[in-house]
């Protein structure tokens, strides 16, 4: 045996060091394999909401909100949960970089995954309706959620009969030309529909809908509808229908 061997030895039988038993390794690599899964979880959490805001967003609404389409693009980016996406994306790169088996993969292995892995989740789970039950706990939850998204706060937008905007639930049908919408600050509303109002796709004038009506204000509490729009979009896209032609 060589020398430095004989020390190392002496040294071992002096400090009466152990090898550390195999469960040790293995909790601390399913750990670090948890925290990967957490982290991915997270960041599909991320995705999801981003997605359904993007989605919920009325893009068309930059005139009559006084600004340039490039304006309101910017302004509708979701950058909080874009932020939170790239912050556990990398957390989870970290977290899969220190497992067992994570140092013998390439770098754009692991992020692919983890980017990957992160959009696959949060859009099924943006299929299942998560994403607006997300949003809606973090804004009671967190108070100074809307203030940082202000521009998502459709409720506002969709109070500016002046600007013609204006939405609510539908309370009453007066005529078939004709039905009562309260705000969302409970004031009610008067709302007159003609041959030329569009509706899109999926609409129901009915009580207890709540709806998006694009307009004129005519006079105090009275509101001509150009457009009607489902509270809640379906997509990026709706189809546009004349409701007098509806039945044909």
């Amino acid at each position: 045996m060589s020398e430095l061997g004989k020390k190392v030895l002496e040294k071992i039988k002096e400090e009466k060091i152990a090898p550390k038993p195999r469960w040790r390794f293995l909790l601390k690599d399913y750990f670090v394999w948890l925290l990967f899964l957490i982290s991915l979880i997270i960041g599909a959490v991320a995705f999801c909401v981003s997605l359904h805001i993007l989605f919920e967003n009325d893009w068309d609404l930059y005139q009559y909100l006084h600004r340039s389409l490039a304006g309101h693009i910017l302004i509708s980016i979701p950058y909080i949960w874009i932020i939170l996406l790239i912050l556990f994306i990398s957390v989870a790169y970290y977290n899969f970089k220190h497992t067992k088996e994570g140092y013998r993969h390439e770098a754009y292995v692991i992020l692919g995954l983890s980017v990957i892995g992160s959009i696959i989740l949060g859009t099924f789970l943006n299929t299942l309706g998560a994403g607006q039950e997300v949003e809606d706990v973090v804004a009671s939850s967190i108070p100074i959620y809307e203030s940082l998204t202000c521009c998502h706060n459709r409720t506002d937008i969709w109070d500016q009969p002046g600007n013609g905007l204006l939405g609510g639930k539908i309370i009453k049908i007066v005529d078939p030309k004709v039905f009562e919408l309260k705000d969302f600050h409970g004031v009610l509303w008067q709302v007159r529909e003609d041959d030329d109002t569009l509706e899109y796709e999926p609409i129901r004038i009915v009580p207890g809908e709540e709806i998006k009506v694009i307009g004129e204000k005519e006079q105090e509490n009275v509101f001509w509808a150009r457009e009607i729009r489902p509270w809640q979009n379906k997509g990026l896209m709706q189809k546009a229908k004349m409701r007098w032609d509806s039945d044909d």
